[in-house]
């Protein structure tokens, strides 16, 4: 648990793999909130442009039910409205990203620079399974760094 604490920390966005069954999130994620952190849990499934939904002021259009006008509604940009909720304590917001291996490398590329963007934002995003709990920086999977363990 201590190496993941390091690298969330050093990383700022880390890639897991958490195993098929589950469970495993819940141990990990607790440790992030001993340590002071507030979250953002979002589905990678529904949520748009990463750098929009946010950062961005974004509009949000509800399905239109026959006859009635179709509506528009703008939302803040939910990392900032969050950071502005924040108790002045608190060590900062992880954005826990469910379901990421649905988005694309563009995408992943953002969410890994979205520490460098907001200082006190640290990017959980789960890309897959394993058969063990494992993680490895978010760069390196979105392939803004080289992977030091890849084949050449």
């Amino acid at each position: 648990m201590g190496r993941w604490l390091d690298d969330v920390e050093k990383h700022k966005s880390l890639a897991i793999y958490p195993p098929h069954e589950g469970g495993y999130e819940g141990r990990y994620l607790s440790r992030l909130s001993y340590q002071g952190y507030y979250f953002l849990d979002l589905s990678a499934r529904g949520l748009g442009d990463p750098e929009t939904t946010l950062t961005k002021i974004h509009p949000v259009c509800p399905p239109s039910l026959g006859r009635q006008p179709v509506a528009r509604w703008y939302f803040p940009p939910e990392v900032d409205y969050r950071l502005s909720l924040l108790h002045p304590d608190a060590k900062g917001l992880v954005v826990w990203v469910m379901e990421a291996k649905v988005l694309s490398k563009a995408e992943l590329q953002f969410l890994a620079i979205l520490p460098d963007i907001r200082p006190k934002v640290r990017v959980i995003a789960e890309c897959g399974n394993w058969r063990k709990f494992v993680w490895k920086p978010l760069k390196q999977i979105a392939g803004l760094e080289p992977d030091p363990d890849a084949e050449e």
